[in-house]
């Protein structure tokens, strides 16, 4: 905010602007590239037992987005798997390992090229208002409705110069100095020749471990099927400074490095669970009863017990009604769990309670809503202490609960028939799912040493203080304020409801037709919540395709229309409509016997009629595609 200007006569007036950004073309390269390998060992113990050890590797470039957007450069997965099949069991063993390479987090970088070669937002700012004064002397010796638009556009430019420019081989100096350097937020002095604005590196190597085993034990009871499990599953964060820290060091050393280059211990994020399934069929296997009972807990979280109930009924063999009833919990993941993220001076933290402690946004903030309609009215009303003391009663306190589980209750009924001859398929169902602490985030600003209600923290609260500012003017000094966005759930319940249905048609020797509607839609709330629910679902979608597997003996085509309504994608990062999406895709496969091979020839959106598939993201067209398959070489051989 450029604060005590006069505009048209009208003094104490301020202007918000925000600084000049970067395109993200000029941050990015948006080249994409997935190399993936596969390999799996296969040895029979028994006739019946079999060991498989599975790796898997994949080297990732490309664009990520979250909160922020995030350049995935030489990003590495390994994934190593041991599992044990038997005739009446399944264990398995996996670790997935991760490297983030050379990736880097795109909003750092752009902040910290403004602050590096134009200066801090205060910097920024004084040129800014400098040079409309300088403006105003020039052009009749003020500022006025008339000259205020050349005005703001002399004052941009001179505020920018010095800046960094695109292209420039200064510019890629800088750009490449910054993205090395794990610093998102200061200078480290333990990083040699760091920019005073710190870095942009994404330095993520953390690990998975799992293991889980299945045993039917059928066998050992007489009037039903039995099948049990259990599973375990344990995340290793090696805190990097950035997204995950060790909530056990001090808050102002969280984000420095210690003297053998770590940034803390690791950090363990556990959830251990098992079930138990019954299966029963009556009146000569007409109906079919499933029931099981799953208990799951993760030492953050109270244990949770979850049931599902579930029926098929068929009639004739060839008409089948289900019915389906399940609870549901779910977890939070890693980032809503334990997150603690400079968002461009927005800390994203996480849901556990620990995070919380001596930074009190979950009891001793307002929300970003009031805070917003609070700042207009000060503004209208001359941008003073008194004038935001006067409409203190638009501040409303975030009071945000403890965080929990979110949970689930969902019910399912649907038909499926095979009908005239069996040429045709259908398949209907309909749901509801009714959510219970809905997880998701809310912006939150908490006063920096002050209370909420107190006529301080309410002065903190007025934009001109997101610093600590000194008395000037008739205004107090203030403190200033910080801001958070915290993974949350919600105090409403949620529905959600929709239907599909899916026919195919086999309407000429093995030519078939096949299309499926769907609808869902996510019922409001009657009392607006802290946060937006991001369900980013299209009400409706559908697809309709004609297709043959053998319209020769080698040869099959397919062609898909797809189609989807407008929606609203609502995210942290940004939030518009996205467009409907009418597009059709195509394949045609050879298969050549001889060579043991098939040839795929296809591509998405073959006409390319280019599209975003959510908000903030990028435009896409068509993908062409050639594909060989290999199989069976080594078959019958020794």
């Amino acid at each position: 905010s450029i604060n005590g200007l006069s505009i048209d006569g009208l003094n104490n007036r301020t202007l918000t602007v925000a600084r000049t950004g970067y395109w993200e073309k000029d941050l990015v390269d948006p080249k994409v590239d997935n190399l993936k390998l596969d390999l799996a060992l296969h040895y029979k113990l028994t006739p019946s037992t079999t060991l498989v050890y599975t790796y898997r590797v994949g080297k990732m470039d490309g664009v990520f987005q979250r909160g922020n957007k995030i350049k995935l450069d030489n990003m590495v997965v390994q994934n190593h798997q041991f599992e044990l099949k038997g005739s009446n069991f399944t264990i398995k063993a996996y670790t997935s390992r991760e490297n983030s390479g050379d990736s880097y987090n795109v909003k750092p970088l752009a902040d910290n090229l403004d602050l590096y070669t134009g200066g801090s937002g205060n910097v920024w700012g004084a040129k800014y208002k400098a040079a409309l004064t300088a403006y105003a002397n020039d052009h009749g010796g003020s500022l006025t409705s008339a000259n205020l638009a050349s005005a703001t556009q002399f004052a941009r430019l001179q505020a920018d110069a010095g800046r960094a420019e695109p292209g420039t081989q200064r510019f890629s100096a800088i750009k490449d100095s910054i993205i090395k350097i794990n610093n998102w937020d200061i200078k480290s002095s333990a990083i040699p020749n760091a920019p005073v604005t710190g870095g942009a590196a994404l330095i993520q190597k953390s690990n998975l471990y799992h293991v889980e085993g299945q045993f039917d034990l059928s066998k050992q009871v007489k009037y039903f099927s039995l099948l049990v499990g259990a599973d375990a599953r344990v995340y290793q964060l090696i805190p990097d400074g950035n997204n995950f820290v060790d909530f056990k060091r001090p808050i102002a050393d969280r984000n420095t490095q210690l003297t053998d280059g770590s940034y803390g211990s690791d950090i363990y994020y556990k959830k251990f669970g098992g079930f138990a399934q019954v299966t029963k069929t009556l009146f000569k296997e007409h109906l079919k009863l499933w029931g099981s009972l799953r208990a799951d807990y993760n030492p953050d979280f109270k244990a949770k017990l979850t049931p599902r109930l579930a029926a098929v009924y068929t009639v004739k063999e060839k008409h089948n009604f289900r019915f389906t009833f399940q609870q549901g919990y779910r977890f939070p993941a890693l980032f809503e769990a334990l997150s603690y993220v400079n968002n461009g001076r927005v800390k994203r933290v996480g849901i556990l309670p620990i995070i919380n402690q001596g930074l009190g946004y979950r009891d001793n903030s307002y929300t970003q809503t009031s805070v917003a309609a609070f700042n207009a009215a000060v503004k209208l009303a001359g941008n003073t202490d008194a004038a935001a003391l006067a409409n203190r009663g638009l501040l409303q306190q975030a009071a945000l609960p403890e965080g929990r589980p979110e949970g689930i209750n969902s019910f399912e009924v649907g038909y499926k028939s095979v009908l005239f001859n069996n040429k045709v398929f259908i398949d209907v169902d309909a749901y509801t799912n009714m959510y219970d602490g809905f997880l998701g985030q809310v912006q939150v600003f908490v006063p920096i040493a002050e209370t909420t209600g107190s006529d301080a923290s309410v002065i903190a609260m007025v934009d001109r203080n997101r610093d600590a500012t000194t008395a000037s003017g008739g205004n107090a000094a203030s403190k200033g304020q910080e801001r958070y966005r915290v993974y949350t759930n919600a105090k409403n319940k949620y529905t959600s409801y929709g239907s599909s249905l899916g026919l195919t048609y086999n309407f000429y020797k093995t030519f078939t037709v096949s299309g499926n509607l769907n609808y869902n839609k996510l019922k409001a709330a009657s009392n607006p919540d802290l946060f937006v629910t991001g369900f980013n679902t299209p009400n409706f979608t559908s697809n309709l395709s004609v297709g043959n597997r053998a319209i020769t003996k080698n040869a099959g085509f397919n062609i898909v229309w797809k189609w989807q309504n407008s929606f609203l994608w609502e995210s942290p990062l940004v939030t518009g409509t996205v467009d409907a999406i009418n597009n059709i895709d195509a394949q045609v496969t050879y298969r050549i016997p001889k060579l043991n091979s098939t040839i795929k020839l296809g591509g998405t959106d073959i006409l390319n009629t280019r599209k975003i598939q959510y908000a903030g993201g990028p435009t896409i067209g068509a993908l062409y595609y050639v594909a060989i398959t290999v199989d069976g070489l080594l078959a019958g051989k020794q």
